[in-house]
């Protein structure tokens, strides 16, 4: 996705424990598939506009029709999506 998709708003709207996750690496991890399931689309974090950060900034579908970005890790994120070349 574009960096400038990623805007305040959304990443204000919500964050992984809108699955019931913690943003913790082990409930991530054990959680990869929920993660899979509503990701629609990611960018580095350091090309993002707003909060620019290491790792991966990836943007989720809720099964309410929201949408709302949070950061993954590196690591994180290769779990999650590891057909995915970093």
């Amino acid at each position: 996705m574009y960096p400038e998709q990623f805007t305040h708003d959304l990443w204000a709207a919500g964050t992984l424990s809108v699955f019931g996750l913690e943003t913790r690496h082990y409930s991530i991890a054990a959680n990869q598939g929920l993660i899979r399931r509503h990701a629609i689309g990611y960018c580095p974090g350091p090309d993002l506009f707003v909060r620019p950060k290491p790792g991966m900034a990836v943007m989720f579908w809720t099964d309410t029709s929201d949408a709302f970005w949070t950061h993954l890790t590196v690591a994180e994120f290769a779990i999650c999506f590891p057909e995915i070349e970093l």
